[in-house]
Parts: C-alpha cells; structure tokens; sequence
C-alpha cells in the first residue's frame, strides 16, 4: 500500500533497518508492516517481544560491523533470522540471565551464517531465507547439553523414537479457526490468535497477494494433516501450518513472477512442505530437535532449484 511505503520512507534510518528486519521474517521489507509484527509479538508476550527485539538489534548490528552490504542491511536481510533466534531460543530453553547473551551471539552468528550461505547460493539465485536461523538455533539448542546454567524447557521434545499417530479424529468447526491463525502465528512462536490475525493484517499492508499467500498455506497446513490423519493437537497448535505458509508466500509472491502459474506451483509446494514437515519431524525425533522453518527451506529450495529448469520460470 502506498501509505505505509511513505511512511516507511520517512521513518529514521536506523529504526526503518530494524522493523524491515522483523517484516521480512514474511518476506515483507516494509517497516509500517515489521511494526505491526513486533507489537504483535508483544501482545503475544513481553518476553518473546523483547526477545525478538534483542535478536533484530543484535543481528543487524553484527553486520554492520562486519561491514556485510549496506543495501542487504537496508532492506532488513540481516535482521529477520535474528528476530527469529531470539523468541526460539526464549521457547525452547528456560528463562536464566545468561540466556539473553546467548541469544544476542546467537543472533550474531545468523548474519554470519547469512553472509557465508548467500555466497554459496548466490550464483543459483536462491535465497538463503530462514536457513542461517535453523542451522544457528540447531546449534545452540544442542549446545546447551553441555553448558551448566543452560537447560531445556519443556516444550523442547525429548529425544525418543517416533511414535506412530493414533487414530485420527475429526477437528471440530469451532477449531477450525484458532488453527488457521494460529498457523500464522507460529511462524514467530507466537501461540495465540490474536497474533495470528495481526500477522496476516501486516502482511496484507504490505501485499495482498502476500496475504493470501499466507492465507492458502495455513489452510492447506490444517486441512492436509487432517486427511492425512496426523495428530489433532499439533494442527490445532498451528504447527502443520507455519512451515506451508512461508511456502506459498516464497513461491506463489517473493521468488516467482506472481501469475496464476506460480500460486499453482505455491500451491503443490504447500502440500509437499507438509509431507517433509512430518518426514524431518521424525527424523529429528531420536535427537531431541524441532523441525523450525527447515521443512519450508527445502521444499523452497526445491521448487526455486525445479522452477529454473522450467519453460515457464527460467530466465
């Protein structure tokens, strides 16, 4: 929307940096709509906002010092895997003092994962997205097994073989919808509704296609899994969902000419994204580790890899 470009534009540099930071966790490099998403995270909860907050600042900082490029830093890319670290790390781990310096180097290290990964895929055209924050988050959540004033909290899985799903059992309509947002919420592990709908109102500032997007994979990270007959509670929780979201948004908006063609493709990415949610959540299972966005980071890289060999989408 051209409002909230021009307010945007008029907000002091440094701030601008850092709410593009936290938009483009969808994507969005628009300050009005990375805002938004911090006060949602706030709304969801003090401690993951400020978590969050830390995370954007420390990341954003480290590669201005690392002197990485001023446009990548300008537009929030080094800002959005911090955003990320810093409300996972607050997730998974008990609340200690020491834990917020491991998330502020935690946050550094992403910009230096980001920096190192978009040399690597550069000459592919293919974005490192979340990446630097999965592989950093992995890192530091093992990590803390060896560390005495660190420990797991309890919604960090234990280490365990993977049980079978029981016998599925239909979602009531009334679910329905604290699903769908809640899909949208997790993206940032946020467990709320509220936050769900203020995240899908910031991306709609920035694009309406972006939104429904976003809208699309949320929809297919519920319905899917309850074909499928995966666990009620988890797609209830959003957590089917999160990953399809970011899917379609990549590959139905940011990464593709936005036609009919690439929401169909979005579409078939949103799918699969649930199939490799469930696939890597198994395998994680006997080392203790959340899946985070990586289901959305390989089939993204797939379909991107994929689509460069199509008729339809190479250059």
């Amino acid at each position: 929307m051209e409002w909230s470009l021009a307010i945007d534009k008029a907000i002091p540099r440094p701030l601008r940096v850092i709410l593009r930071g936290v938009g483009q966790v969808f994507f969005c490099g628009n300050a009005v709509t990375g805002l938004v998403f911090l006060v949602a995270l706030y709304v969801g909860g003090i401690t993951a906002g400020l978590a969050a907050t830390v995370g954007v600042v420390s990341s954003t900082a480290a590669a201005y010092l690392l002197g990485f490029s001023e446009d990548d830093i300008d537009a929030g890319l080094f800002g959005f895997n911090g955003t990320l670290v810093g409300p996972c790390l607050f997730l998974f781990l008990e609340n200690t003092p020491q834990l917020w310096l491991y998330v502020v180097l935690a946050s550094v290290l992403s910009s230096v994962v980001l920096a190192a990964l978009m040399k690597i895929l550069g000459p592919y055209k293919i974005p490192a997205s979340t990446s630097p924050f999965v592989l950093t988050s992995w890192m530091f959540l093992v990590a803390v097994y060896s560390f005495d004033v660190f420990s797991r909290g309890p919604v960090l899985p234990a280490p365990g073989i993977p049980a079978e799903a029981a016998d599925a059992v239909a979602m009531p309509a009334d679910m329905w919808f604290t699903a769908l947002t809640k899909g949208v919420a997790e993206v940032m592990f946020a467990d709320s509704v509220i936050v769900g709908i203020m995240f899908l109102v910031g991306i709609a500032i920035t694009s309406f296609r972006g939104a429904l997007m976003a809208l699309g994979g949320t929809i297919i990270g519920v319905a899917f899994p309850i074909m499928l007959g995966a666990d009620k509670g988890l797609i209830e929780m959003g957590l089917y969902a999160f990953n399809p979201v970011l899917t379609m948004m990549a590959v139905g908006w940011v990464f593709l000419k936005p036609d009919i063609a690439s929401a169909v493709l979005a579409v078939i990415a949103g799918f699969m994204t649930v199939v490799c949610h469930a696939g890597l959540a198994n395998f994680l299972a006997p080392i203790g580790l959340p899946t985070l966005t990586f289901p959305f980071v390989l089939t993204m890289w797939m379909f991107l890899f994929a689509a460069g060999k199509s008729r339809y989408w190479a250059d």
